[in-house]
């Protein structure tokens, strides 16, 4: 109830933050630099098409998020799963692959298959829980294509076609995934 709690929850606020951060950028690049406000006019409409772009599939991957959370599908998925003889720390991997793939957000991706993983764990205490962590990170680095803004980002500023992101970008961020899990399984061994 204190003022300073009253200033941080404002400030704190995503779109107070927003704005003020955009506030700060114009002033310390642009006008204490000595651009007036033409030239940030100019500069800001020349970044935000690509960003457009950007947003507009950040905002699609969300809302897909919110339709699979919705559903239930990852309480399906993971009593499915959790069901199978395979090891945990695979399981884990590929659950984080495929929700990463579905929802386009390796962080949501995480934060879903971490509450999937959990009641496999109680089946399986041999497995410690740091090495599932590890392996929900791996399987969530992967697969990242037109629904993660990732993707996106280095398409546009990359200046790639789709077609070669999705050779090039996505084809390192499965190898980089399959690497991550193989590490992952002889670090398991060891812990």
């Amino acid at each position: 109830g204190s003022m300073a709690f009253e200033w941080v929850s404002f400030i704190g606020n995503p779109l107070i933050a927003l704005v003020l951060s955009i506030c700060f950028a114009y002033w310390s690049l642009g006008l204490r630099r000595g651009l007036g406000m033409g030239d940030l006019l100019n500069l800001t409409h020349r970044c935000f098409p690509p960003l457009a772009g950007i947003l507009l599939v950040i905002g699609a991957g969300g809302a897909f998020n919110d339709m699979l959370v919705g559903s239930g599908i990852g309480k399906v998925l993971a009593d499915v799963l959790g069901q199978s003889n395979i090891n945990p720390i695979i399981l884990a991997w590929l659950i984080a692959g495929l929700m990463h793939f579905a929802v386009g957000s390796a962080t949501v991706a995480m934060i879903s298959t971490a509450g999937m993983v959990l009641p496999i764990l109680g089946q399986n205490p041999q497995y410690s829980p740091e090495i599932l962590v590890i392996a929900i990170g791996a399987g969530a680095i992967g697969w990242t294509h037109v629904t993660d803004s990732a993707f996106w980002v280095v398409k546009e500023y990359l200046g790639i076609s789709l077609s070669e992101a999705l050779k090039k970008f996505t084809g390192a961020t499965v190898l980089a995934s399959v690497a991550a899990l193989v590490f992952t399984l002889i670090l398991s061994r060891f812990v």
